[in-house]
């Protein structure tokens, strides 16, 4: 099929510290289901996303990054602030 076809109806995210399900270090929360809904109903791909830390840090957030990007800090800020990181690759 190659990457750019499946490109159209797969993605994989990531999140450090998250594990297999939950985590005491980062517990993701975003609406997943109604990125997943866009994309099934009204062909939207997913957009640019952020998730929040229900756990570790409550209220801290992160980009939500495609693999295989990571979130980076870009080296000022917040570290609990998404704004501040960029997903890299490197």
């Amino acid at each position: 099929m190659g990457a750019s076809a499946v490109a159209n109806f797969v993605r994989f995210y990531e999140i450090p510290g998250y594990g297999h399900a939950v985590s005491t270090v980062f517990n993701a929360s975003w609406d997943s289901l109604t990125t997943l809904e866009n994309w099934v109903d009204k062909s939207v791909a997913p957009p640019a996303q952020i998730v929040a830390d229900t756990a570790g840090v409550p209220g801290r957030t992160r980009p939500l990054c495609q693999y295989p990007t990571f979130p980076r800090y870009n080296g000022s800020g917040d570290v609990n602030v998404a704004a501040n990181f960029t997903c890299a690759s490197q």
